[in-house]
């Protein structure tokens, strides 16, 4: 059996991918891998996605902050399925808004309404979630995450990392998020690091 990746975050310094089969880079492009490598997470290396050292220039510190939101499963019921929402996993990519914006709309109470969309469609979105923090449940089963076919670390422009099917040593990134895939913080600034919390976005942090 084929082993998975692994990524180890090193104390106010970089990720450690080990093992990596894929790298895609912001604007599509495959990146060369090797057998170990290290990614930038504190958002100020020149020669990004990798580190170059200015994590100690800089001071960064891996830990500490205020998380974005609560750790907290909560469960929008409709008649045939339950989408289930971790506010604290979710990294605001928006690809539930995208997909089906009938059925996520931040503006609206409640915010998910399964019943607005097919059982496929809010499949197709739990799947196509990076962080996690969607789950979907159909009547009498128990909830599910959703895995979809990407790169092992896919680097989103000005944004984090999106992994899938790489083993950290870190704990989930709260209840009911997964190991098999999650989002990495990039920029440094998250309140929940490892784990993207979408302040990137927050803040108008670049890649350059």
């Amino acid at each position: 059996m084929t082993k998975k990746p692994v990524i180890e975050t090193r104390e106010n310094g970089p990720l450690l991918i080990k093992g990596a089969r894929s790298l895609t880079g912001p604007t599509g492009e495959a990146v060369e891998v090797k057998e170990v490598m290290a990614l930038c997470r504190c958002g100020a290396s020149s020669n990004k996605p990798f580190c170059d050292g200015t994590h100690n220039k800089i001071g960064f510190e891996s830990s500490g902050g205020e998380p974005a939101g609560r750790d907290r499963v909560y469960s929008y019921e409709g008649n045939k399925v339950a989408v289930l929402y971790n506010p604290l996993v979710c990294s605001h990519a928006a690809e539930c808004v995208r997909l089906a914006p009938e059925a996520f709309d931040p503006n609206a109470r409640p915010w998910i309404q399964p019943d607005n969309a097919t059982t496929e469609g809010l499949e197709a979105v739990v799947r196509a979630c990076p962080s996690g923090a969607l789950q979907i449940a159909r009547s009498g089963e128990s909830a599910a995450q959703l895995l979809e076919e990407r790169a092992d670390v896919v680097i989103q422009k000005d944004g984090p990392y999106w992994v899938t099917g790489c083993e950290i040593a870190d704990p989930e990134p709260g209840e009911g998020g997964t190991k098999n895939k999650y989002v990495l913080c990039r920029c440094g600034l998250s309140g929940n690091k490892p784990y993207c919390d979408g302040t990137h976005r927050d803040k108008g942090w670049s890649d350059d």
